[in-house]
């Protein structure tokens, strides 16, 4: 769980709202930075309790460790996408909230903000639209995605969650959102700060064994000057072991 929009109380250092809340200064920190994933309800209720927030406040900060909770994968899933050595894969749930990156994608996107999830990536990370040089055509398929998610389940409380986050931080997110004529687009146009511009085919795989949960996986076209690309990228991410 990833304490977003607390990470302080007016006038309150980091080390008094953790004392405040019972809970050591290196938990609260592990809490802001999202390396927490099942903080108990006890503190959940501390910390309600200190940033004093309305019952709908209150209840929007449970829903997102409950989400936390369910968006864990199994260790199985977690070594199949940490195996795959010759394309970047993400393992995400309906809201692109990933849940499991190897070591491609975790080089692909390093150094960029909000790669917890990707639709925050693609409209609120300040390097979004360097990384994708067609910017546009990539968030109107990331829109699409998530409208499809919407429409297929209309009552689940963290997508609308990150739906009311993305038109409240995002002109364009809702521009997007509001017009209909979105779609899918089955490349990746990206440019990587060491690599430079990737042509990469997307492909999204089911997973059986853990319903709602899809594979993305970029690869190159064979002969393309992506390959060398992703072949430098498997070298970079091998260095970071």
């Amino acid at each position: 769980m990833r304490l977003r929009g607390h990470r302080q109380l007016p006038g309150l250092r980091r080390e008094e709202v953790a004392l405040m809340a019972g809970i050591s200064p290196a938990y609260y920190t592990r809490l802001e930075q999202g390396q927490e994933s099942h903080p108990p309800d006890h503190v959940l209720s501390a910390l309600a309790r200190v940033y004093d927030l309305d019952t709908d406040s209150a209840d929007h900060l449970y829903r997102i460790a409950h989400q936390s909770e369910r968006n864990q994968i199994s260790r199985n899933l977690q070594k199949t996408v940490e195996n795959w050595y010759h394309a970047p894969v993400f393992a995400v749930n309906h809201q692109l909230d990933v849940l499991a990156a190897n070591r491609m994608a975790r080089v692909l996107f390093k150094g960029m903000d909000h790669t917890d999830n990707l639709m925050r990536h693609a409209f609120l990370a300040p390097g979004a639209h360097e990384f994708f040089p067609n910017w546009e055509w990539e968030a109107r398929s990331k829109v699409a995605h998530l409208r499809a998610a919407a429409e297929a389940d209309d009552d689940a409380p963290a997508l609308r969650d990150l739906v009311d986050e993305l038109s409240s931080e995002s002109t364009d997110f809702r521009r997007m959102w509001s017009n209909r004529d979105v779609h899918a687009d089955e490349y990746k146009h990206m440019h990587h700060r060491e690599l430079g511009s990737m042509n990469l085919r997307h492909d999204t795989l089911s997973v059986q064994s853990a319903p709602g949960v899809l594979l993305f996986v970029c690869h190159a076209d064979p002969g393309s000057s992506a390959e060398e690309a992703l072949s430098l990228l498997s070298i970079l991410a091998a260095d970071e072991e």
